[in-house]
């Protein structure tokens, strides 16, 4: 996936989901070529780790085989708060200069997955590939109750990934819980007994091969690559970025016992 550098142009609307209450704007990137994006403004639970897990899982997804919309860095020029209707939002803009997350609006064709239904046919072995994804990135924001999916046809896509890895922001007794080391499991993937396919996938056919397969295939120069599209002005002083990719890499070498949980708690 390219990760796109653009520049925010225009204010088009503020979106009526999420929990950040993303903006609609759009943009052009250097050559002039015109995108709508939605965009995460920092601020509102949206720091700059929040920011990376964005960029970051963006890329794993595509990588792993996910449909997910292509990422951008969208620059916020000063004094586009200007143009914002709405003093909050005006000022929420104010305090987001320079470079935000944001992703290519997806356009027509597509809808947002609705509680309560379930994937059928070829979605099944893409919501496997999701529930696993999920585990991967210790992501417990894709609820029932907020399922944080497109469709489009036969296809599932994913967005909203700020939550993941907060286990490397928050402090753990005995360390961060891995997928695949057993001992480190007991309460640590409860999270995923809520997950939007928990009970749809429990007791089925899972096909994890290709999953595990395109995991594998991750170099250590693609997992450096996702570090090297995240802005300078979002490291602060933790090595946020770093523990996440050695993460990734230590996953790619213990895919077996991350598919290997995925099976337990799905069985």
């Amino acid at each position: 996936m390219e990760v796109l550098e653009l520049t925010a142009t225009q204010f088009l609307k503020s979106m009526s989901t999420g929990r950040n209450h993303p903006l609609l704007l759009g943009c052009e990137n250097a050559s002039g070529n015109k995108f709508e994006v939605v965009v995460k403004l920092r601020g509102r639970e949206m720091d700059e780790k929040a920011q990376m897990a964005e960029l970051l899982t963006a890329q794993l997804a595509d990588d792993l085989g996910l449909q997910a919309p292509q990422a951008a860095l969208v620059n916020v020029p000063a004094g586009f708060e200007a143009i914002i209707p709405g003093h909050e939002l005006a000022k929420l803009v104010k305090g987001s200069p320079g470079l935000n997350f944001g992703s290519v609006h997806l356009g027509a064709g597509f809808t947002t997955w609705p509680p309560g239904r379930n994937p059928v046919g070829a979605q099944r072995d893409q919501a496997a590939d999701i529930f696993a994804f999920d585990t991967l990135i210790q992501n417990p924001d894709r609820r029932a109750v907020n399922p944080n999916l497109w469709a489009r046809s036969d296809r599932l896509g994913v967005y909203d990934h700020e939550q993941a890895f907060s286990f490397l922001s928050l402090p753990i007794i005995g360390g961060a819980p891995k997928p695949w080391v057993a001992a480190s499991h007991g309460n640590g993937f409860r999270f995923l007994e809520q997950h939007v396919f928990y009970g749809n996938l429990r007791g089925g056919r899972l096909n994890l091969g290709p999953f595990k397969e395109k995991l594998g295939a991750l170099t250590d120069k693609r997992i450096q690559g996702y570090l090297e599209t995240v802005p300078a002005g979002w490291l602060g002083q933790s090595d946020f970025g770093g523990q996440v990719a050695g993460y990734f890499c230590e996953a790619r070498q213990q895919r077996e016992g991350l598919v290997n949980l995925v099976k337990h708690i799905l069985r």
